[in-house]
């Protein structure tokens, strides 16, 4: 059974197509990762499946009763309340179900004996499960705790939360209310390693439906099912996990690439034999040949996959053995020990991964060895000879009012041209060097920084959660610069394919200040360390009871509504068919341009068919009136 279905849909804004032509559907059951490159329209279908935003043309149907829930990017929560009270907030219509349930029982504890009592009673039973009863509190305790909430902490204001700790209250809400899907942009951006790893385990376990945009790859893959690729206007379905979309993107472009470069071979050949032979006994054969070339569908050339960072990480001069020294370091907020006689040496070359729960003092760890905090006591330095290049998570100098090109140049102290050539290499070209800050997405505005960032020659590169709001691509192109990256690395980071592909040594952060350094990547470590996530009961609706059956006079006007549906679909799929024959007619002729015309064919055969499909499913709904 479909959910959700998308006919011909298509967004503008202004001048500008975002999507255009997309048919697609959403099973229960499926889990949906969505991809494609920043600013490619990935939120924007998000938003306009959940009627955030109306579509400019084309259909969204949701089957009836089915409901929707929405982790945005942004928490919109109440700061006045407590955290308990904001996440108990999602608990309203079971609430209010157990209010109802109340008071139908004294009402029958008053008069024992009445049956409308007791079938009163019977039916707000029945809807205090269906809402989800007893489990959906439960779900929702064990949620804010998986989600790094503590219950010593329920009583505190949410004005006192981060950005991330208020996402992850908005997330534990959202999954306490059993939505029939799950609609979530982005939602590991702000969570650690635990939690993320908690929300895989859970949307593995979650019955419905799940619509998911993300760039963490392992995420993806541990949770999705099929992929939706957002590109060029277009969004093309793949069955299956992230790496096996990858695998199969990868062939079809090389498939596509090697058709391309096989016609315009073919072109080139016959171009020159008309060459040769226009003029003498073969004229006619030429002129036919040269009909047929005009006549020829010309493949476009596949684009290649957006390219994230493509600049190398600049190193500058040997370091000492010892890069990072850590004695008896001791640091605590209050009574909260961040470092508790903490010791540990990272020494030159390796690739050291920060891992830990939020809050534990990972960036605070960071600031530390900068000089921007310091310790209560003990030793904390960098060895003899390090040059340190840094990147921060969410924090810059830049103003919103200046423009990227000015801004980027005056702090790399580069002319115009060289800060035109170095920013094209993170994807800042033609007019997107003269946009304002304030005009960029957090993915182009991270890549700003890591293009400054790796212009300052170092020995230790200092990175805190570098691919937060990236894309997938850009995000293999980080992992592929850090991998030939040749001197030491400090990142820390809950992107898990990252660490496992960069990283040999993980520095963990476990709890009451203490912090040890283990051989191995993520996953080695992980295993070592293997301790079962708690998991929070799904609460689940009891089924919907069977709908009350219409009587004849509404059959009878519901087929008359789907009849006349049907009639206007064929009157659509009429006039389509009449511009289809228009097109092939030209193309056919060799008048007007064949590459608009073959795009126009295009187009027009894939309306058709999503009018096709229309009229089947609203055919057969009106045969079954019958």
């Amino acid at each position: 059974m479909s959910l959700i279905t998308i006919s011909d849909l298509g967004k503008d804004y202004g001048p500008h197509t975002i999507l255009d032509g997309i048919s697609l559907r959403l099973a229960r059951g499926e889990k949906v990762g969505i991809v494609g490159k920043n600013g490619g329209g990935k939120t924007t279908l998000l938003r306009l499946l959940l009627g955030i935003e109306e579509p400019t043309r084309g259909t969204i149907r949701v089957a009836q009763g089915v409901r929707i829930g929405y982790l945005s990017q942004i928490a919109r929560l109440d700061d006045s309340k407590t955290i308990l009270d904001e996440a108990e907030m999602a608990l309203a219509s079971v609430a209010d179900a157990e209010a109802r349930l109340r008071e139908a029982e004294m009402a029958l504890a008053s008069d024992p004996e009445s049956e409308d009592l007791l079938d009163a009673l019977g039916a707000a039973q029945d809807r205090y499960e269906f809402s989800g009863g007893e489990a959906a509190r439960a779900s929702l305790l064990a949620s804010l705790e998986a989600m790094g909430l503590p219950e010593k902490d329920w009583d505190k204001p949410v004005s006192v939360l981060s950005g991330g700790e208020k996402t992850r209250l908005s997330m534990a809400k959202l999954l306490a209310t059993t939505p029939d899907v799950l609609a979530l942009d982005e939602p590991t951006n702000h969570l650690d390693i635990r939690a993320v790893e908690w929300l895989e385990g859970f949307l593995q376990r979650f019955p419905g439906a799940v619509l998911l945009v993300s760039h963490d790859r392992r995420f993806l893959e541990n949770t999705a099912n099929a992929i939706w690729d957002v590109e060029a206007t277009g969004v093309t379905p793949y069955s299956g996990g992230y790496v096996f979309y990858k695998e199969k993107r990868e062939r079809v472009r090389a498939e596509q690439l090697e058709l391309y470069q096989r016609q315009q071979a073919e072109i080139a050949r016959t171009e020159e034999y008309i060459r040769r032979n226009k003029a003498g006994q073969n004229t006619r054969i030429a002129m036919g040949r040269q009909k047929r070339l005009d006549r020829l569908e010309r493949l476009e050339r596949p684009d290649s996959d957006p390219q994230g960072v493509k600049a190398k990480l600049a190193t500058s001069g040997r370091s000492g053995e010892n890069v990072v020294v850590a004695e008896k370091a001791n640091k605590k907020f209050g009574e909260q020990p961040i470092l508790d006689n903490v010791d540990f040496i990272l020494r030159r070359d390796q690739k050291i991964g920060i891992v830990g729960p939020n809050g534990t003092g990972k960036t605070t760890l960071i600031e530390m060895l900068l000089g921007e905090q310091a310790l209560d006591s003990g030793f904390l330095k960098f060895g003899h000879g390090v040059t340190v290049a840094v990147h921060r998570q969410d924090e810059d100098d830049f103003e919103g009012d200046e423009i990227v090109l000015e801004a980027f140049y005056e702090r790399a102290g580069l002319n115009i041209a060289e800060a035109r050539s170095h920013l094209a290499k993170f994807l800042f070209t033609g007019d997107d060097v003269f946009k304002p800050i304030s005009a960029l997405s957090g993915g182009e505005r991270s890549k700003l920084r890591m293009a400054l960032m790796v212009l300052s020659p170092a020995n230790l590169l200092v990175l805190d959660e570098p691919t937060n709001h990236l894309d997938v691509w850009s995000c293999d192109a980080l992992t592929d610069a850090l991998k030939s990256f040749p001197s030491t690395l400090l990142v820390v980071s809950h992107d898990r394919a990252l660490l496992d592909a960069v990283t040999d040594h993980t520095l963990a952060f476990e709890g009451n200040g203490k912090v040890a350094l283990h051989e191995g990547n993520y996953a080695l470590y992980r295993a070592t360390k293997s301790q079962p996530l708690p998991t929070a009961p799904i609460p689940r609706r009891k089924s919907e009871p069977e709908p009350i059956k219409p009587n004849a006079f509404q059959l009878s006007k519901e087929r008359a509504r789907l009849q006349k549906r049907v009639t206007t679909i064929e009157e659509e799929i009429g006039k389509l068919e009449a511009e289809l024959a228009t097109v092939e007619a030209a193309l056919a002729s060799g008048e007007g341009d064949a590459t608009t015309l073959a795009a126009e064919h295009t187009k027009l055969s894939g309306q058709l068919d999503a009018k096709l499909v229309d009229w089947e499913q609203t055919a057969a709904e009106a045969e079954a009136m019958v």
